[in-house]
């Protein structure tokens, strides 16, 4: 189960809601995990860094939030954390949204 308020807290702050783009848009990426060829996991600490311009305690802090809301799947790998969208949740969230938004 969502909670959607929390979702859309976490959504609300304008680094987050970049982070979840860069995401969307990602392709490929500088450290590829071993054994996931043909497929992007997500993308590292690392890439987050070089594309916010953050070091690496702010950019842990924001995905800790985003991976708590559930918007945000987290894979260690050695000393790195590889990030994608958990697209499940997204959608629940957006369908909640349309359910308690509704006005008819």
């Amino acid at each position: 189960m969502i909670n959607p308020e929390i979702i859309a807290r976490a959504l609300g702050d304008p680094i987050r809601y970049n982070i979840m783009k860069i995401l969307a848009r990602s392709e490929s990426g500088c450290c590829a995990l071993p054994g996931s060829e043909g497929s992007r996991p997500g993308l590292c600490n690392c890439e987050l860094m070089a594309e916010l311009g953050m070091i690496q305690s702010r950019v842990s802090y924001h995905m800790k939030e985003l991976t708590e809301a559930g918007l945000v799947t987290e894979e260690p790998q050695g000393r790195w954390k590889f990030y994608s969208i958990n697209s499940k949740t997204l959608q629940q969230f957006v369908q909640q949204l349309y359910q308690d938004l509704m006005l008819e």
